[in-house]
């Protein structure tokens, strides 16, 4: 084709084809058609351009570049008529604030972007941004009047045949209703969406689709059909190169084998955090940790776990103070931009008046006036910045107050479960006790059993080999049994002693482990195969190493470590 405005709109429909298919040869073709519409002075080529590069690099997950492309496009379109363009930008915006959590700005957006299509009549971005903010409102947890805007949204949909817009308000109402617990007829919603997808041929949207029905499946414990689908999802996700998509399919994915009992459920969350960490971003970063930390704690690692939980509420909280200072930041560049204004028009008016004195008294007049509503003006704008910074602090104070309870009622369950364990661990002593009085008692019998029958040397010699192997091999195993279990649950206990006192013996650390469970000499001894005076002489020693004062303090002691 020739290079003029007909092979630009053709290069727009295939950047818009390809747009979420395959992001670099969409660039190409609108890069091309931007290319001409600047060579031809074709402005509305130009600005639609820029539009679609900003949508390429949203499906890219390059944020910043999407808003700087989408500000060039309005800059440009805003000098035309094209009020659907212009009102798709605001929609492109605000779907950037909504993925960043920024509802305030998501829901200016889409009430701008309503303004502008209600400008343009046109029904179907109408509908579309009505579920947008119900989306918003979703989030925000306001069911209710997210279900209003759903179905507002869809009967719009409805009257004028959109089965793409139908499909997608059918998922955020199969979304609303897992959000109120009924899970059945969740799925209904994410599987009707899913035929009309499916109809459609819309593989980024069939992915979206058969995700969330994996997420519900997984809820119902129907694991099986929840693989089949995040699978499905997965390699849509792949093919398309999502990678926002691929990295909650993999932690949905990995939820779903743990539940399940798999051993690779933690390898799936890792390389999943592997790739958020990637493509650098906090949000998703956050969710997989916050899914490797539930991971851990079903596999009852919980120190895995805790440190996982933590990480998850740095970012959390990294991310608010960043929100802040952005707000900040947006608020005194405004003013910064005022102030330059203001000189501006100050450096205008005495040139002015330098050249021509008849007209002072007008000038200054006009610049009074002028200065004065800039002041109003200001005073309005930082009145309203203030009020909505306010409700922005207040909104994350009571997330802040929600995870802080919550993270205090998973680590109260952490200490009931260690004392729990620690039960068990008393409890398998106490056991390993008794059996060793059963052996001794057997040993002794063997022994009485040897005397009356030393007329048999070889008898003899067969009844002292029996003892000696039951003493070692019953020693052996019993204590690596009670090892295992201590070492499971109290595991950095024996580094932690050695750190203090690298030069302890085994028996003495053997004696501190038994100590830690606060068992009574005469326990350790029939435990150990050791006299109670052997014990005390080790507990001594252990009490000197250490460098305690009293007998008193070595078990307190060995408890705090």
């Amino acid at each position: 084709m020739q290079e003029d405005t007909a092979k630009v709109n053709v290069l727009l429909k295939l950047g818009e084809h390809y747009c979420s298919i395959e992001n670099e040869k969409a660039l190409g073709f609108l890069q091309e058609a931007y290319t001409i519409s600047t060579s031809k002075s074709y402005t509305i080529g130009m600005g639609k351009s820029l539009l679609w590069q900003g949508r390429v690099y949203y499906y890219k997950d390059d944020y910043r570049l999407g808003l700087k492309y989408f500000d060039k496009a309005k800059s440009i379109l805003e000098k035309t008529d094209e009020w659907n363009d212009i009102s798709f930008i605001f929609f492109g915006k605000g779907e950037i604030y909504k993925i960043r959590g920024d509802y305030i700005h998501a829901l200016e957006m889409y009430k701008e972007a309503i303004k502008y299509a209600e400008m343009a009549g046109n029904e179907t971005l109408l509908s579309s941004y009505y579920g947008s903010i119900g989306v918003v409102l979703l989030n925000r947890n306001d069911i209710e009047k997210a279900l209003g805007y759903f179905k507002k949204s869809i009967a719009m949909k409805e009257a004028i045949d959109d089965q793409k817009g139908i499909s997608n308000i059918l998922t955020c109402m199969g979304l609303t209703y897992e959000r109120l617990g009924k899970l059945d007829s969740s799925l209904f919603y994410h599987k009707k969406a899913l035929e009309i997808r499916i109809s459609l041929e819309m593989d980024r949207a069939i992915a979206g689709s058969e995700y969330n029905i994996g997420n519900i499946q997984t809820k119902l414990e129907n694991y099986i059909e929840a693989e089949e689908a995040l699978n499905i999802a997965l390699n849509n996700f792949s093919a398309l190169e999502e990678k926002t998509g691929m990295i909650i399919t993999k932690l949905q994915l990995a939820k779903t084998h743990n539940r399940q009992g798999k051993s690779d459920a933690i390898e799936i969350a890792e390389e999943a955090l592997t790739m958020a960490s990637n493509i650098d971003n906090p949000n998703l970063i956050s969710h997989a940790y916050k899914v490797l930390s539930e991971l851990y704690y079903t596999n009852n690692n919980y120190k895995s776990s805790y440190d996982y939980l933590k990480k998850h509420k740095t970012i959390q909280d990294s991310l608010f103070n960043t929100e802040k200072e952005r707000i900040l930041t947006e608020i005194e560049e405004e003013f910064q931009s005022e102030l330059k204004d203001r000189e501006i028009a100050s450096w205008k008016d005495k040139s002015r008046v330098q050249q021509n004195n008849n007209i002072l008294l007008i000038i200054l007049s006009i610049v009074l006036l002028g200065l004065l509503i800039l002041f109003i003006s200001m005073l309005r704008y930082k009145s309203t910045a203030f009020k909505r910074q306010q409700r922005l602090l207040e909104q994350d104070n009571i997330i802040r107050s929600q995870e802080s309870k919550l993270i205090e009622k998973e680590n109260t369950i952490l200490q009931e479960q260690l004392e729990s364990k620690n039960r068990e661990l008393a409890a398998k002593a106490l056991e390993m006790l008794r059996l060793n009085e059963t052996i001794s008692s057997i040993i002794s019998k063997l022994e009485e059993f040897n005397h009356s029958a030393v007329t048999n040397p070889e008898m003899v010699k067969h009844i002292k080999e029996i003892i000696h192997d039951l003493e070692n091999q019953t020693k052996q195993n019993i204590w690596n049994e009670f090892d295992k279990i201590f070492k499971n649950i109290h595991s950095d206990f024996y580094s932690k002693l050695l750190q203090i006192c690298p030069d302890l013996t085994a028996t003495e650390i053997k004696t501190a482990a038994l100590l830690k469970l606060n068992l009574t000499t005469k326990e350790i001894a029939a435990i150990a195969f050791k006299s109670e005076g052997g014990v005390k002489t080790t507990r001594y020693r252990l009490r000197k190493k250490l460098g305690l004062t009293g007998d008193e303090k070595l078990i307190p002691f060995l408890m705090q470590i």
